[in-house]
């Protein structure tokens, strides 16, 4: 009995060690290094078209700062793919970029609203994947070409109670929607009339009050973040006086601004290598000094 009883030990001890865990070899030493990378297409709302690429930089770290890029297309057309070159130029200059697609002309009563809805839930929807991805998630810049330039000025100047917004920027965006209606209607009012939902001309009370309303121009005050623009001189998409005039507006209100103009430029200067550059170096400098 007593020879069965040591076996019996013997045995449950060997059982007991044998469902131990292994070992785990120690962490290896040093910080983790977070590599250079680019999520396309992530859901940031229901409806298909919004949707956002998000270019995370290496070696990021809780400070790296988020930039929100918006493409243009007169608000009916157009795609984010438009602005990858910026959101693969900014992510190389230490940036973490949201660059995203919203809803276009046509798919609501009220598309500028539609649309400044579509651009704060990008925003929120970013600003809380910086847990997760590791970039400054109290912070953001915001900048877009043509249509997306308007709608990041827009954004800065009429959604921003919070503060989060620290700087922005315009590449040849409309500020004035109530000059570009009256001077150049038979242009213009084909997308502004379905954008805004009514006609300028003939001008109304209700008319210009509309087209204001909706305009950088008339919604700057002294609390406007420092706004940095960009414009081709031979641009007849639109015309650089909407930067210029914008850039003169602000500094009345005492709002700390640039404003850099290309020669021999249209309304986008994508395939100049030597421009993109100069824009991607500004759009740098521009944030950085205004944290």
């Amino acid at each position: 009995m007593r020879l069965q009883q040591i076996s019996a030990i013997t045995l449950l001890t060997y059982l007991l060690s044998s469902c131990q865990p292994s070992p785990v070899d120690p962490p290896p030493n040093g910080p983790v290094v977070l590599r250079d990378t680019t999520i396309n297409n992530i859901l940031y709302g229901a409806d298909p078209a919004q949707k956002l690429d998000l270019g995370l930089p290496a070696n990021r770290t809780s400070n790296t700062p988020l930039v929100v890029i918006i493409h243009g297309g007169g608000w009916a057309t157009g795609d984010k793919n438009e602005l990858t070159w910026a959101l693969n130029g900014l992510k190389q200059r230490g940036f973490a970029v949201a660059n995203i697609n919203y809803r276009l002309t046509l798919n609501t009563a009220d598309n500028y609203k539609m649309q400044l809805d579509d651009i704060d839930s990008a925003v929120q929807f970013t600003l809380r994947q910086s847990a997760v991805h590791t970039f400054n998630g109290q912070k953001l810049y915001i900048v877009g070409h043509s249509a997306g330039g308007h709608l990041s000025l827009c954004y800065a100047y009429t959604r921003n109670a919070n503060g989060k917004v620290k700087a922005a920027g315009s590449l040849a965006g409309p500020t004035d929607l109530f000059a570009m209606a009256y001077y150049s209607f038979n242009i213009y009012n084909p997308l502004l009339n379905p954008y805004l939902g009514m006609p300028l001309i003939p001008v109304t009370p209700a008319s210009e009050q509309r087209y204001k309303s909706c305009s950088p121009q008339y919604q700057a005050t002294t609390t406007a973040p420092a706004t940095i623009f960009f414009h081709g001189e031979l641009d007849i998409i639109v015309n650089p006086d909407q930067s210029s005039g914008m850039y003169a507006k602000l500094g009345t209100l005492g709002v700390d601004r640039k404003l850099v103009l290309y020669p021999l430029t249209f309304h986008d200067w994508w395939t100049d290598g030597t421009k993109v550059a100069n824009t991607l170096d500004e759009l740098k400098t521009w944030f950085n000094n205004h944290p």
